[in-house]
Formats: C-alpha cells, sequence, structure tokens
C-alpha cells in the first residue's frame, strides 16, 4: 500500500506516467472507491451533505470514465483505459484529500477572514495543479503535449461542473 502511495504523490509530481501502473481491474476499483471516498470528504467538509457528495462523487466518476473511454475508443487505444483509469482516479483522491485543509479553513463561508483567503488561495492552488496532473496523465494516455492536456482537462473541468451544477443546483 506504501508503495501504491508513493507512486501517486510521484504521479502528482509529474515524476511518473500512467503506464507505469499495473493494468488491473481490481486496481481500478480500490482507486474508485478511494477517489469516491475523498470526494465524500471533501462535500462533507465543504458543507455539503453526505448524499449530495456521494451522488456528485458517482456523477463526477462516471462522466470521467465514460469520456476516457469514448476518447480512447476514438483514437485506437482501448487498451490503456485500465491504467489511465487508475491514474486519474488515484491522483484525484490524493489531490481530494489535500484539498481538505485548505476546506477546512472555509474559503467559501459567508465570513471573510485571513485564513479563509489563505483557503481559497491554497484550494486554487491545488485546483490548477490538479488540471496539470490530469494534462500530464492524458499527454501520456494520448500522446499529447502536456499543453494539450491541460487544455482538455480545463475544457473537462468546465463542463463536469456545469453539468453536476445543472444537476445537483449547487449543493
Amino acid at each position: 500500500m506504501r508503495a501504491l502511495l508513493i507512486f501517486f504523490v510521484e504521479l502528482c509530481a509529474l515524476r511518473r506516467a500512467p503506464q507505469d501502473l499495473p493494468a488491473s481491474a481490481i486496481l481500478l476499483w480500490l482507486m474508485l472507491f478511494a477517489d469516491l471516498f475523498a470526494g465524500l470528504l471533501v462535500g462533507m467538509t465543504a458543507g455539503i451533505s453526505l448524499w449530495a457528495s456521494l451522488l456528485q462523487g458517482i456523477v463526477e466518476i462516471a462522466l470521467m470514465l465514460a469520456a476516457l473511454t469514448v476518447a480512447l475508443q476514438l483514437m485506437k487505444r482501448p487498451g490503456r483505459f485500465l491504467q489511465a483509469g487508475t491514474a486519474l482516479l488515484g491522483s484525484g483522491a490524493l489531490l481530494g484529500l489535500l484539498a481538505l485543509m485548505p476546506l477546512s479553513l472555509h474559503p467559501t463561508g459567508s465570513q471573510e477572514t485571513n485564513l479563509a483567503a489563505l483557503g481559497a488561495f491554497l484550494l486554487l492552488g491545488l485546483v490548477i495543479w490538479g488540471v496539470v496532473v490530469t494534462g500530464h496523465i492524458l499527454r501520456h494516455t494520448f500522446g499529447l503535449t502536456l499543453g494539450q492536456g491541460a487544455a482538455i482537462a480545463i475544457a473537462f473541468e468546465i463542463a463536469a461542473i456545469t453539468l453536476v451544477t445543472g444537476l445537483f443546483g449547487g449543493a
């Protein structure tokens, strides 16, 4: 388990690539549950109910994996799904857990404090780094540049936020 954590830290530091992971359905499912759990913690820390956090997490993960599947099919690289999906889910779980600290400073609360501003700044940094990490994973999965991967990551985030907000009303 320690080696897996070290791998995802190195992946998020852009030192490892998704193809360094074993192509394992069990590992994909493990990271799916880890990402879902991290999403639950993030949602509840942000003041969202357990059920709303769970539903949002399920929708976001399903959308991400569906988009990955379609893109891999279109690019004729379906064999990369397990490693790319595992990398996206595992890095998402790790970054989600890292987001708990800035979220605990209540950056989205109604009171403006220095701690809330620090939390908002740290959270923004994590969001930006998440885009870079996703771009890194997409670069290796599809043979793109980091900039192209990051642009796709930003477009996907905008689409996912729009969909989730539309479904759940920003809950």
